[in-house]
């Protein structure tokens, strides 16, 4: 099956997010670099939340 790139970026940037919430934004933010995700959008991701789409799943939570 083909799977374009984009999508496993954007699942890469979804499981860093999870394990970014419940754990710290360093493993987040390595497991993205680790499955490809440059590390500046990583770490856009994770710092800036608010530039992420309103229907994001993460929108309510609070990373620390």
């Amino acid at each position: 099956m083909f799977v374009r790139a984009n999508n496993l970026t954007a699942t890469a940037v979804e499981r860093g997010i999870a394990v970014a919430l419940f754990s710290d934004i360093k493993a987040g933010a390595t497991l993205m670099y680790r499955t490809g995700v440059p590390l500046m959008v990583a770490l856009r991701v994770l710092l800036r939340p608010s530039k992420r789409r309103s229907d994001d799943w993460t929108r309510d939570w609070v990373l620390h």
